[in-house]
């Protein structure tokens, strides 16, 4: 696979197989015919371009072709594609979408990898990501002017090589200042060495095969155990890919290694679980100062995270809100993978899941602040992105007059947030 690609791999075993045939022709004195079934298969092998496949989802999907390389691991395609508002590149692999490099998909990624480093208790120095994607996750790590290492983890290679094919990663498969090892990222834990202040996972959603051994308790168990004091793990849920019971069983998972776990929102279809040894409490003067780094500001700013305030609003709940919602559901383990033998979703498992998280909601343990005023505007600024996302509901409900009205009562910041104005984009 490596050396011919799999198009022309099959072709080779085609034309072992008209060798074959051949043999047989020939013993029946009809080698002419033999001869030519050998030629035939073998010009047809040769003339398919090795990247067929690539192209053949590429058409499928509507998009143009823009990187596919096929290995024993598995193929990656990189798609450009169109979508109202203008174009954007998407990851493939095995032909299943990963991710791209929409403004969401920019937001919810950023926000991944900053996150936990702005309400860190320490001074972060180190992080880790596990799974490269578009690179955007890793990438927002060099957006923090005091990490002194930098570290991917990311199964295939070919995902390394066609990270170059987005945008607002920081250019991070160019940068010096991240080291990228193809390697399994459990593996990468298992190796030892230095702890971590941050871990930070954007794997492939667990319903793909092999994934879910990086959402087992055991998992975040050896996580824990690589983590530096007050080091946060930070756990992608990707909520428009799984059923209700299996994202209960997700978060219980998290919930049995880590004594503290919050919930943030960072984007209408991905939430982020944010787990410590220690207490996650929100220093709001440290929060801010962090926040306020020009280059963090600059890289939140983008995606519509445009203040502290901002960035206290993707709050969702706490340990106790997560323990309500698990409700008794079992947890993912080595031995007892669950989530992954449920790849289908049912139609609205995503309203249906966002409605609970709504009824979760609390307000953030802010610590530290001088401005009284500070917990009303942080739940002001909560109300217009759960707005927001009432109007996404309305969407998928397919109900445009109320879709319009929800999107209405947003006013001006409808059109003077990036990442608000995105869901009301025109060709």
């Amino acid at each position: 696979l490596p050396a011919l690609g799999l198009v022309h791999t099959l072709g080779v075993l085609a034309t072992g197989g008209a060798v074959v045939g051949a043999v047989a022709l020939s013993r029946a004195g009809r080698r002419r015919l033999a001869v030519a079934l050998v030629l035939v298969v073998a010009a047809v092998a040769v003339s398919v371009p090795r990247d067929k496949l690539g192209q053949l989802l590429a058409a499928e999907r509507g998009g143009e072709l823009v990187f596919h390389e096929e290995s024993a691991a598995g193929a990656v395609t990189v798609l450009e594609q169109r979508a109202a508002g203008g174009g954007f590149r998407r990851l493939y692999i095995q032909g299943v979408s990963n991710s791209g490099d929409t403004l969401p998909s920019l937001r919810y990624m950023r926000l991944q990898a900053l996150v936990p480093l702005i309400v860190h208790r320490g001074e972060p120095r180190s992080a880790l990501v596990i799974g490269l994607g578009t690179g955007i996750t890793t990438g927002a790590l060099l957006a923090w002017p005091d990490l002194d290492r930098r570290v991917c983890a990311e199964l295939l290679p070919a995902v390394v090589r066609a990270v170059d094919h987005f945008e607002g990663n920081l250019d991070v498969g160019d940068d010096p200042r991240v080291e990228i090892r193809v390697t399994d990222g459990r593996r990468e834990l298992l190796a030892g060495g230095e702890p971590y202040d941050v871990i930070t996972l954007e794997p492939p959603p667990p319903s793909a095969a092999g994934v879910v051994n990086l959402y087992s308790s055991e998992f975040y168990a050896l996580c824990r155990g690589r983590l530096g004091p007050g080091g946060i793990l930070a756990q992608w849920w990707p909520l428009a890919t799984q059923n209700e019971e299996d994202s209960r069983s997700l978060v219980r998972s998290v919930l049995d290694v880590f004594p503290h776990v919050q919930l943030w929102s960072t984007d209408l279809h991905e939430a982020l679980l944010v787990a410590s040894d220690e207490p996650l409490e929100l220093d709001v003067p440290r929060i801010t100062t962090r926040f306020e780094a020009p280059t963090v500001k600059a890289a939140l700013t983008e995606v519509g995270v445009e203040s502290t305030t901002a960035l206290l609003a993707t709050y969702i709940t706490d340990r106790a809100g997560l323990e309500a919602f698990v409700d008794g559901a079992p947890p993912v383990t080595d031995d007892r993978p669950l989530i992954e033998h449920a790849p289908w979703v049912r139609e609205g498992e995503l309203l249906r899941v966002l409605e609970r998280l709504a009824e979760l909601r609390s307000a953030p343990p802010l610590t530290a602040s001088d401005d009284p005023f500070l917990p009303d505007e942080v739940e002001t600024a909560r109300h217009r992105l759960w707005t927001l996302y009432r109007a996404g509901y309305y969407a998928y409900m397919g109900q445009a007059d109320r879709w319009e009205s929800t999107l209405t009562r947003l006013g001006p910041e409808l059109f003077e947030n990036p990442y608000y104005r995105w869901f009301v984009r025109e060709e």
